[in-house]
């Protein structure tokens, strides 16, 4: 049995966009074993996703697993409980994994990352370093102050990661657990700050790939606009990982994100083409967004 494979959390809100995901993996050469742990809600009911993963729950994971899982719910509480199953890959039986959320594309074989993790404890590629930290934490300014001002330098998104396990990394999550009991108010309460502060509290080997000297390109969706720059960037020598549609719910209204329907049969994506216009133009996906916005923050309230 393989000792590394990808690991994916889904539901049938989620199925297109896991569908895509898996598509792009095999398309681009990917031969790894891929588990998808259930979110909740309705489970996906795809056979092409079926036939090309194990589904597997909450449930069947260790007792310790899932309350490793419930520790974090803890602090974490401004994110879906699914969310947090991303951590139960710590407690798989492979020495090495992949994590991806969903809204993701697979731009190359992600087989060649492992080759490149070498003895790091995780590997990543995104430009997270460059936010200062905004996405993460309410009071930026402190996590300087406790871990050293190139703290927030070390960011990384919680959304694709390479980790190469070891029992230090859970205990240095369930620090980060107890950190943000002690210092509440700094780090916001969402997986990748955690992620983050475990890293700091243990001190891992961290490798970014979008940094020097790899200087791969960025990984999400929003530093380009369209598939023709990418292309063209593509051909001038510079490397990219995937590409990631964080900071929202992808529509294909953008031309970025026509790679989001690479799977679909041209008569789908028509129909796809067509139900995107037909929101965009009507302001009923802009009015949709603003209603969910509006409604989480009142919930947060």
């Amino acid at each position: 049995m393989s000792n590394k494979g990808i690991y994916l959390v889904a539901n049938k809100k989620s199925e297109a966009l896991c569908a895509n995901l898996i598509y792009s993996i095999r398309e681009s050469g990917c031969k790894l074993p891929i588990r998808i742990i259930h979110f909740g809600g309705e489970k996906i009911k795809s056979s092409f996703i079926l036939n090309e993963v194990e589904l597997v729950s909450f449930q069947e994971f260790s007792k310790e697993a899932q309350d490793f899982v419930n520790n974090l719910r803890t602090v974490l509480i401004d994110c879906p409980m699914g969310f947090l199953y991303r951590f139960l890959a710590w407690y798989s039986d492979w020495d090495q994994f992949i994590y991806s959320d969903n809204d993701i594309v697979a731009l190359c074989n992600w087989e060649k990352l492992f080759e490149l993790v070498e003895d790091h404890d995780l590997l990543h590629c995104d430009t997270e370093y460059t936010t200062n930290g905004i996405f993460n934490y309410d009071k930026p300014e402190l996590m300087k102050a406790t871990f050293g001002n190139n703290a927030l330098e070390s960011a990384l998104t919680a959304g694709h990661f390479l980790v190469r396990k070891n029992e230090r990394m859970i205990e240095d999550i369930n620090s980060a657990v107890s950190w943000y009991k002690k210092n509440p108010g700094i780090a916001k309460n969402h997986d990748q700050a955690l992620l983050h502060i475990a890293s700091l509290l243990g001190s891992w080997k961290m490798l970014n790939l979008c940094k020097s000297p790899y200087n791969w390109l960025s990984s999400w969706s929003g530093d380009f606009k369209h598939d023709l720059e990418l292309i063209q960037l593509s051909q001038a020598g510079k490397k990219i990982s995937h590409l990631h549609y964080s900071g929202g719910t992808p529509s294909g209204y953008s031309p970025i994100e026509e790679l989001l329907l690479s799977s679909l049969s041209k008569k789908d994506r028509l129909k796809m083409y067509m139900k995107n216009s037909i929101n965009h133009l009507s302001n009923f996906h802009y009015i949709s967004t603003k209603y969910k916005r509006l409604k989480k923050k009142l919930k947060n309230r």
